[in-house]
């Protein structure tokens, strides 16, 4: 539940504002100074202050009521996944007369934490599927340090005999390595390993003999690694029969679900207004067309 509090901005213009957001997995309480008023208006950071869900306070303006239908405004995560060490690259589908919209993903403890709508494109007249890469190791050819038969990556967290698959991105090879084929991890060090043809080889440290660096683009697909999968939404006028996207005009608070509920969006009206000027710089999450 949230309650409001009467306080001073900077300018010494009184003003209303949450003043304690309580959820039943993360409270959060605050005085309402204009700071937090800034946090709080149009926050769309992941569990910001609901575990495992993006909780935003809007105001939300007559125009938005009845827009953002053919934006991509949420990407909610139904699997994290697992096994990965770099931020995935991030795939919206298009469809016919759709375009641009775009997301990128970040990570924590090897899985996907949050994705977040960088462009909401347009025209979307359905909720288009969402692709995450596969965990992987992006090896630039400085990396590859041939004379040692080693690759160089920080914290690339693969154990001994982990198995990945060699993807050339291009038309050369790693001189040793053949594109599409499966290779195991000798590790060296937190920040280094070298590779054999066998998990056998692997565990007795018999290493492949690496004469090149191979072209840029190349990269280790992480064979143990879980892709993450999610779900998009678009703006508040796609919901045909879903009452999860009715608002009114006035304060409303957004709940994005995950997991089982990815794809799920939730508005609350909190205070109802009958004319609201400005929307708050908050066209990502709603769009004004």
């Amino acid at each position: 539940m949230s309650s409001w509090g009467n306080n001073d901005n900077a300018a010494n213009a009184p003003y209303w504002a949450v003043e304690t957001v309580q959820t039943t997995n993360a409270p959060v309480a605050s005085a309402p100074t204009a700071a937090n008023v800034a946090l709080l208006y149009g926050n769309t950071q992941f569990q910001a202050y609901t575990q495992g869900m993006t909780v935003g306070l809007f105001m939300v303006d007559a125009t938005e009521t009845t827009a953002g239908g053919d934006n991509v405004v949420d990407i909610s995560l139904s699997n994290q996944g697992s096994g990965y060490v770099e931020a995935p690259g991030v795939s919206i589908v298009a469809s016919a007369g759709a375009y641009s919209a775009s997301a990128t993903a970040t990570i924590a403890a090897g899985q996907v934490s949050n994705i977040t709508v960088a462009n909401t494109g347009v025209g979307y007249t359905s909720t288009p599927a969402v692709t995450i890469q596969v965990p992987v190791l992006t090896v630039p050819t400085a990396s590859v340090i041939a004379a040692n038969n080693v690759v160089m990556y920080t914290a690339h967290g693969q154990a001994n005999s982990a198995a990945l698959i060699f993807n050339w991105g291009g038309t050369a090879n790693i001189a040793g390595l053949t594109n599409a084929n499966t290779y195991y991890v000798v590790p060296v060090d937190a920040n280094r390993f070298s590779l054999a043809t066998t998990a056998a080889n692997a565990a007795n440290n018999v290493v492949i003999d690496i004469t090149s660096t191979g072209e840029t683009g190349q990269f280790f697909t992480i064979v143990d690694g879980v892709r993450a999968t999610a779900i998009a939404s678009r703006g508040l006028s796609q919901s045909v029969s879903g009452a999860e996207h009715a608002t009114h005009i006035g304060w409303n608070i957004k709940t994005v679900g995950s997991g089982g509920r990815a794809g799920r969006v939730q508005y609350e009206t909190l205070v109802a207004i009958s004319e609201v000027i400005g929307d708050g710089s908050d066209d990502i999450s709603l769009p004004d067309a």
